[in-house]
């Protein structure tokens, strides 16, 4: 027999308990399923299986006798009817996840009302997504609505979902949601303010042909996926001057931001971090705590971004550091250096595979 994870198990042995868990509710009541037919389901039920979870039956069902055997199959012994009594001073998880994540959801972010008890804040455009950290952990200190997100600083696109807010208890009194009013704006979006990129290869083999270049697709993937568009695009040798009058000459092309790739390590060869210097670039970090890619190089050429990474980003194409750089830099986030020097907790990024010649 299969058995389900059930969300909500109300079962015979523990309607005392679910009773004191919840704040008392008087417009919805428990009953044993046989006695709930011809009612209205005030509560989602859900079940997970070995195919997912799935609603069971929605909240606003009528229950009918076919139901019973279904509910019970599924582990659901006891189920939320509503009942005729409201009560102003309590609101329901539907409304409290709608409510606080309106709150919550600031700048170029927007709310879509999901199922049992959550909400979702999705951006309204491309950009980087912030987070107030610590005013989330203040948050969720509350115990009762949580607010999950992905990363601050992580690059989005337009619909992209970026947090959820979950109601723990079926219900909550008002006053009690009210104070939690006070947190707003925690998740937000910065929109991209440069939107053009030139890349310079570099690599004598790759401007010689015998070595075919691989990180073009690379970083036009990333292009793609934001909406930048890439208005330069060259190949050049380890040579300080051709490298220098590359980037030069993207900026000259409109670029707002130039990826350079290649060259980046210590070798006799390896050109790329001297020629950034000696084009006056000033230097934010070289060599970054992540690793895959942490030989990379950010550094302001005027007013332009430059984002040298090591050949590493090639091996590990699917994440390093021009995912977690080069959105930032597209929104006009530079990093300081103290944010970069504590991105070594957690720069041991999930690809990573020791051993590789070409993690750096």
């Amino acid at each position: 027999m299969t058995h389900h994870l059930i969300f909500i198990a109300y079962n015979l042995f523990n309607v005392e308990s679910l009773f004191k868990a919840h704040l008392i509710i008087s417009n919805v009541r428990l009953v044993r399923v046989e006695d709930a037919v011809g009612q209205v389901l005030g509560y989602d039920t859900t079940y997970v299986g070995k195919d997912g979870a799935a609603v069971l039956l929605p909240k606003g069902h009528v229950i009918t006798r076919d139901d019973v055997e279904k509910l019970k199959d599924s582990g659901v012994y006891f189920v939320w009817i509503e009942g005729d009594e409201e009560s102003s001073d309590l609101m329901y998880e539907w409304e409290i996840a709608e409510i606080m994540a309106n709150a919550l959801a600031g700048e170029n972010t927007y709310v879509r009302l999901a199922r049992q008890g959550s909400a979702w804040i999705l951006s309204s455009v491309n950009g980087v997504l912030r987070v107030n950290v610590s005013g989330l952990q203040e948050f969720n200190l509350n115990g009762n609505v949580l607010l999950i997100t992905k990363p601050s600083m992580t690059g989005v696109i337009k619909d992209e979902l970026v947090g959820i807010v979950d109601v723990v208890p079926l219900s909550m009194r008002r006053e009690d949601v009210n104070e939690l009013l006070r947190y707003r704006g925690l998740v937000s979006v910065v929109p991209f303010s440069r939107r053009r990129i030139g890349i310079v290869i570099t690599g004598t083999e790759i401007y010689q042909g015998r070595k075919k270049d691989l990180y073009y697709p690379v970083i036009k993937a990333r292009a793609d996926r934001y909406g930048w568009e890439i208005v330069y695009n060259t190949v050049v040798p380890d040579d300080e001057e051709r490298i220098m009058a590359a980037i030069r000459e993207a900026v000259n092309n409109g670029a707002e931001a130039v990826v350079v790739t290649g060259g980046m390590s210590v070798d006799p060869t390896d050109r790329t971090p001297i020629a950034i210097r000696k084009l006056g670039a000033r230097v934010m970090a070289y060599g970054i705590p992540i690793k895959p890619t942490t030989m990379t190089m950010i550094a302001l050429l005027d007013d332009t971004p430059i984002l040298a990474v090591s050949a590493g980003g090639i091996y590990y194409s699917e994440h390093n550091a021009i995912d977690i750089f080069l959105p930032r830099l597209m929104a006009n986030l530079i990093p300081s250096r103290e944010e970069i020097a504590a991105m070594g907790h957690g720069g041991l990024l999930m690809n990573y595979r020791p051993g590789n010649s070409h993690s750096h």
